[in-house]
């Protein structure tokens, strides 16, 4: 599009069979829809579960007339999740115009043929920042196509592409910018109950100064609204979605935790960030007492606190002992309260039943084994700090040795203890 124009896609049976020329269309698991899905988009596309999951929990109510925007829309994944839950026509813009073809074919073998709504679906190819360009293109597909109506703008929903292999990412980084797509569709967005409805679905990777920058261009963009930062995590050991929900897409907390099982929520949780302390081991952790790891997600969210509140009984005496890294550790006098919502952040809990004073090694296993057998422990996994190369070796002969016997699940952790002499690392045996 070298005069900045747009191009208006209509879902057809035509565009599905020029994508089916280029990819065939396939579910990533058994019972999901099939997309069309290059290798790179596969790996970019926001997985159905989880955009699923994502437009269930938005309220419909909660948003004004009109239809439901992406302005990188991609493979429309998460926009054809929007058009099905919400029931609402759904508009998505792509830069690539190979990739929205396919975005196009994508939305019409998700359709029905009875869904009066999904008549006013489109996909344009050009920039996602040009509102209105973007629109008035749209209106006209529509005329063209026997539409006289020119529906308003309900919702925006914004999943920028990000660089790979990055540690940290940066907003400057992303294609197109959070700044440009709220400058050019501020004044597009209907208003709700509580203002304009935006998602913006950002990396993981981003620190508290780069979150900070992105609050700053939403209320340049969209003064008053309120938000709420939202970490999903799927249970392995990081953070795997973070967004921002703004105006009518906020809740009261400004900041949730969400973890996500296979196919729903297990747990969520709201409230306001706090600050945790970590204490200092000088001596090795007593017999009875009880080690918990929690899911990474929630410390990143500074609701670990919120959390200890509910996990807690009032009597219960409890430290941290890790805040950082994939494993955060919390050492408590009593077990945790019973709940699902305090379990889902729960990565694995239990009393404390053996030091040991150096890591499993493979020369060891038989004796590792026997140990954690008479503990009463059939099953252990090793959640501490091992040489990744020889880690997946020690857990399978270590499986193998303890096979038969018949006992507790249990895990084993390490923790650094404070000696005269220096650091020492404790290796924990916990019996679930």
């Amino acid at each position: 599009m070298d005069d900045g124009g747009h191009t208006a896609l209509n879902p057809s049976e035509g565009i599905a069979k020029e994508a089916s020329k280029r990819v065939d269309a396939a579910s990533a698991r058994r019972g999901e829809p099939k997309f069309h899905l290059t290798d790179e988009m596969k790996r970019l596309s926001t997985p159905w579960f989880v955009a699923l999951t994502r437009a269930q929990r938005i309220d419909g109510d909660s948003l004004p007339a009109g239809v439901i925007l992406d302005a990188a829309a991609g493979s429309g994944i998460q926009l054809i999740a929007y058009g099905r839950e919400l029931e609402r026509p759904v508009l998505g813009i792509e830069m690539d115009g190979n990739i929205a073809v396919l975005c196009a074919a994508n939305m019409y073998i998700n359709s029905k043929e009875d869904e009066l709504q999904r008549s006013m679906d489109r996909v344009i190819i050009g920039d996602g920042s040009d509102s209105e360009g973007a629109m008035t293109e749209y209106w006209n597909s529509l005329r063209q196509a026997g539409t006289r109506a020119h529906p308003p703008i309900a919702m925006l929903h914004l999943d920028p592409a990000r660089p790979r292999d990055a540690q940290n990412h940066d907003i400057d980084e992303m294609e197109p910018s959070v700044a440009s797509i709220l400058e050019g569709w501020g004044d597009q967005l209907q208003s709700g109950p509580n203002g304009p409805a935006v998602l913006l679905d950002l990396s993981p990777r981003l620190g508290e100064d780069q979150r900070g920058l992105v609050e700053a261009n939403v209320r340049m963009a969209l003064p008053g609204a309120e938000f709420t930062w939202e970490w999903l995590s799927q249970g392995g050991g990081r953070v795997d979605r973070l967004s921002l929900w703004i105006g009518s897409l906020a809740s009261d907390a400004g900041h949730r935790c969400v973890r996500m099982g296979r196919k729903n929520i297990i747990a969520e949780i709201e409230g306001t960030p706090g600050a945790s302390e970590t204490i200092v081991m000088n001596e090795p952790p007593p017999y009875g007492a009880h080690l918990t790891i929690v899911d990474p997600a929630l410390v990143q969210s500074g609701l670990q606190g919120a959390w200890l509140e509910q996990a807690m009984r009032e009597d219960s005496g409890h430290n941290w002992l890790r805040l950082e890294g994939r494993r955060p550790m919390l050492i408590h006098t009593d077990p945790l309260v019973d709940s699902d919502e305090i379990g889902g952040f729960v990565v694995a809990t239990g009393e404390i039943v053996q030091h040991r004073l150096r890591p499993p090694e493979l020369h060891t296993i038989d004796q590792v084994a026997s140990s954690v057998a008479k503990n009463g422990i059939g099953k252990i996994t090793l959640r501490c700090s091992l040489d990744p190369d020889v880690h997946p070796t020690i857990q399978r002969r270590l499986d193998r040795e303890l096979k038969g016997i018949d006992g507790s699940k249990g895990f084993m952790v390490d923790i650094d203890l404070e000696r005269p002499s220096g650091t020492q690392s404790l290796y924990v045996v916990c019996k679930e």
